[in-house]
């Protein structure tokens, strides 16, 4: 009767290292994607909508207009493009915009390539 309670008990804890395990290699490979999104877009740095210039702020403003939230502002200096995410205050959908110093709409085919 003691070797079948010991068993039993072997056998839960074999099973419980096994799941922590994967749970581990699971936190593991979200961490490691978490990385590379921001390797992806490292080169936009979130700014506040009041940080921009006041004619970006305008362009923010007239995209966002009755129907979206404003989500995040990026800005890339080097490119001197702005990224907007903005929210449809309905469904929740997001858009994504990216503006040119002027405040212009660029497509994204158009933008300087992300290295």
């Amino acid at each position: 009767m003691k070797v079948m309670i010991l068993s039993a008990i072997l056998l839960v804890s074999c099973a419980a290292v096994a799941s922590a395990q994967v749970e581990a290699e699971d936190a593991q490979s979200a961490q490691e994607e978490q990385v590379v999104q921001v390797l992806v877009t490292g080169e936009y740095k979130e700014v506040a909508l009041t940080d921009l210039c006041a004619g970006l702020q305008e362009a923010v403003k007239n995209l966002a207009g009755e129907t979206f939230d404003v989500k995040t502002v990026e800005f890339n200096a080097e490119e001197a493009l702005t990224k907007v995410t903005l929210i449809d205050k309905v469904d929740e959908s997001e858009k994504l915009v990216i503006l040119d110093k002027e405040g212009q709409e660029v497509k994204e085919d158009e933008a300087p390539a992300q290295e």
